[in-house]
């Protein structure tokens, strides 16, 4: 099976290039705008959305809202947070899952944004992913369309020769180790040809929430991850919990996805120390963590919203880094 995988793979590569070209083909004539549409593309993860935010902001000002309108193509599972930015006219949610495979979703979806009428499609994200970011720049048929030269890690290079072609400009990079603020800095830099000092996101608290968080005293723990492989054991978590009580006397706020509830509950089992259930939503997630004495959890995407909010945070870091 191991032989046959890079095989497997360019079929794959091939078929979603067909299905999409034929989704493509013969799409009506796109819509007329009273402003130039600039389609920014990130289908990352939530915590490389929040580092993003730094030179996010900044796209504004190279885009003036009186001649450009500017439509972000985001990740559903953070575009609440996405609603509650200025640096932005419209959010078109994208189904990150559901777009890779051959559906009537992404069927509709690429015809939806080759119709948008799109004057500069630009994808940030350096590490490049063929069947998503790219798609959606290919898919945009604008007159530019800008990405980062990128680095290999989420492509071949068939899909890197396939989808180089789909753009009039690609940024240059580093070849030294750099940092995802560095890399979305670099970016920007190429992009508006003008120096940008990497700096950390800051995240904006909700107008209004359905708990004051403010009021209390509390620190918070997130022990879900996305994969079993970064899983810590429950009983570390509990014994943290024991210990972070024994000698502060302050609640623990268990906090995650509606699915990882259970695993809190296990913590809750077997641990001796105050702890509460609050399962936020993510747009309120900033506020939870805004006022929290520190946070300790096993996955990045609240360690960069803590960070946005200048919160303390501790890491727990598994496998698969």
């Amino acid at each position: 099976m191991t032989l046959l995988k890079p095989f497997l793979i360019i079929i794959k590569s091939f078929l979603f290039y067909l299905f999409d070209s034929l989704a493509l083909w013969k799409v009506p004539s796109p819509q007329l705008n009273e402003l130039e549409l600039v389609f920014l593309i990130r289908q990352d993860g939530i915590g490389d959305f929040v580092m993003w935010l730094d030179t996010a902001k900044e796209y504004r000002n190279i885009f003036p809202p009186d001649k450009y309108k500017i439509v972000l193509a985001g990740n559903k599972i953070w575009c609440d947070l996405a609603e509650e930015l200025p640096y932005w006219d419209e959010i078109l949610l994208v189904d990150v899952k559901q777009f890779k495979t051959f559906s009537r979703y992404r069927w509709n979806l690429l015809r939806k944004i080759q119709n948008l009428g799109v004057q500069i499609a630009i994808q940030p994200t350096f590490s490049r992913e063929f069947y998503h970011g790219d798609s959606l720049v290919r898919a945009s048929n604008a007159l530019q369309k800008v990405s980062s030269v990128g680095d290999m890690s989420n492509r071949n290079w068939l899909k890197k020769t396939i989808s180089d072609g789909w753009h009039t400009e690609l940024i240059p990079t580093s070849t030294k180790m750099m940092t995802e603020l560095e890399r979305n800095a670099e970016f920007f830099q190429g992009l508006s040809a003008k120096p940008y000092q990497a700096n950390y996101p800051k995240l904006k608290l909700p107008r209004t929430t359905t708990r004051n968080w403010g009021k209390r005293e509390y620190y918070v723990l997130f022990p879900g991850v996305s994969t079993a492989l970064r899983q810590w054991p429950v009983e570390c978590f509990a014994e943290i919990a024991d210990r972070i009580y024994n000698q502060t006397g302050l609640t623990g706020i268990l906090d995650g996805e509606p699915s990882e509830k259970p695993l809190a509950e296990s913590i809750q089992s077997i641990s001796r120390a105050s702890l509460e259930w609050a399962g936020t939503l993510l747009d309120e997630l900033p506020q939870l963590l805004k006022y929290t004495k520190f946070v300790v959890s096993g996955e990045t995407s609240a360690v960069y919203i803590a960070a946005a909010v200048k919160t303390p945070v501790i890491c727990v870091l598994g496998g698969a880094y």
